[in-house]
């Protein structure tokens, strides 16, 4: 079974090659309060997919069962998608996690 090694999250200026953010989908971004219609687009991701573009915003507040992490930075994605993806914003800030088969563990 191949491993794959991350390393926590590196800042960066660079909008056509940011680090792995927290990506959230329009309706996510508007239940936070943002309206995509009115964010400017400035980021380009690289995905499989093709590219996309985000407009960054940040999240005052993100909790996940006991975890709490505050101002974590993310762009909302300017496609329509079914969900919200976790970044290395996020996973970056954490003490550690481990993915095993379906499960993601997070340490605070």
């Amino acid at each position: 079974m191949p491993t794959i090694t991350t390393t926590r999250r590196k800042t960066t200026t660079d909008p056509i090659n940011p680090p792995s953010e927290v990506m959230l989908s329009s309706a996510d971004a508007r239940r936070l309060g943002y309206e995509p219609a009115a964010l400017a687009y400035t980021r380009l991701f690289r995905t499989a997919n093709g590219t996309v573009r985000g407009a960054p915003v940040t999240i005052p507040d993100v909790a996940i069962g006991p975890i709490h992490l505050k101002n974590v930075e993310a762009s909302v994605n300017e496609h329509e998608t079914e969900g919200s993806l976790l970044g290395m914003s996020f996973l970056g800030r954490l003490s550690g996690y481990q993915v095993s088969g379906d499960t993601l563990t997070l340490r605070q």
